[in-house]
């Protein structure tokens, strides 16, 4: 074994402690404090770290140039980052704070008539899709669709860490929701819709070599088929959301942008296409609404178009 490798798992042993450890110091302090902390260490490490700084300016500048300026897009970026750490603690706070009694308090409900809709359509067996991005808390995502009723399947990226994961993981499921890791997927998510059921997926990933061509906040991109294949294929109700975080610690708002089924693409040519390009839509009016709370630092166009405006940027 390499020196290298020695050290992995001292280092992964302490950041679990750290992990555990903060849950105790955010209940010791209050959320509010707990907030303003890790916002404050956020900040530092987003100066610190260079390379991630100019990735998610550069992403951001291209895609919202147009609508604001150098100093705005700047902010937007910065920003996005802090949100980003936030999601740590949203989740060690979810775990106490949580329940069937209490995730109403804090923003939880999905809002009328869709939470109504969507639990009707679960009652008859009509299968759903609801589809979001890397925006807000999209981790608490899940908590709040079990203790509305709505029982998801929902598609996630297991963690490199392996307590951390298990420890998200159940966070995330303990309202009822079914995790899905995305490598099992393509055998689950046909299952669920056959039987009428519902799945949550986060749909803002590039497909740079076997997407559909369009285009995302302006910018060219390839866009996996997978959401428009499958509500084509089992009729689904499509169902465009997110998570936003407010103003005040730990408290948040379900926004739904748009609902659209099966008569809405009957009539089209490519109905997979159109399914497609609407979600899309709707993912970008979610984003627009507070921009500062999506991953700029995520490579959303593709490695090779963040790469070449990270460079442009750096050039300036």
């Amino acid at each position: 074994m390499t020196p290298a490798r020695l050290w992995v798992r001292p280092v992964l042993w302490l950041g679990d402690f750290h992990r555990r450890m903060l849950s105790v110091y955010f209940a010791l302090a209050g959320h509010r404090v707990a907030y303003a902390l890790m916002g404050a260490l956020a900040r530092w490490l987003y100066w610190l770290l260079t390379p991630v700084r100019l990735r998610s300016e550069a992403q951001c500048r291209a895609a919202l140039g147009v609508r604001l300026g150098p100093n705005e897009v700047a902010r937007v970026a910065a920003q996005a980052f802090v949100h980003r750490v936030w999601n740590l603690t949203d989740l060690l706070l979810a775990e106490r704070l949580l329940h069937p009694g209490t995730y109403h308090r804090y923003g939880g409900r999905v809002p009328e008539p869709h939470l109504g809709d969507m639990l009707a359509a679960q009652r008859r067996g009509q299968a759903a899709l609801l589809v979001s991005a890397y925006y807000g808390p999209f981790d608490l995502l899940p908590v709040f669709l079990g203790y509305n009723g709505i029982r998801a399947a929902v598609v996630y990226l297991p963690h490199a860490n392996a307590a951390f994961d298990e420890y998200r993981r159940r966070v995330r499921a303990r309202s009822g929701c079914e995790l899905v890791p995305v490598q099992r997927a393509l055998e689950r998510l046909p299952a669920v819709l056959q039987a009428g059921g519902t799945v949550a997926l986060v749909a803002d990933h590039p497909a740079e070599r076997r997407g559909l061509a369009g285009t995302f906040l302006g910018l060219p991109t390839r866009v996996t088929r997978t959401v428009g294949l499958l509500a084509w294929r089992y009729d689904a109700d499509v169902v465009v959301a997110g998570i936003r975080r407010l103003r005040s610690a730990f408290r948040f708002e379900i926004d739904v942008v748009d609902v659209f089924k099966r008569a809405d693409w009957e009539g089209q040519a490519d109905p997979i296409t159109y399914i497609t390009e609407r979600y899309l839509r709707g993912l970008e009016r979610l984003i627009l609404r507070d921009p500062t709370q999506y991953l700029w630092g995520y490579p959303r166009w593709g490695e090779e178009l963040a790469r070449q405006l990270t460079t442009e940027l750096g050039a300036v």
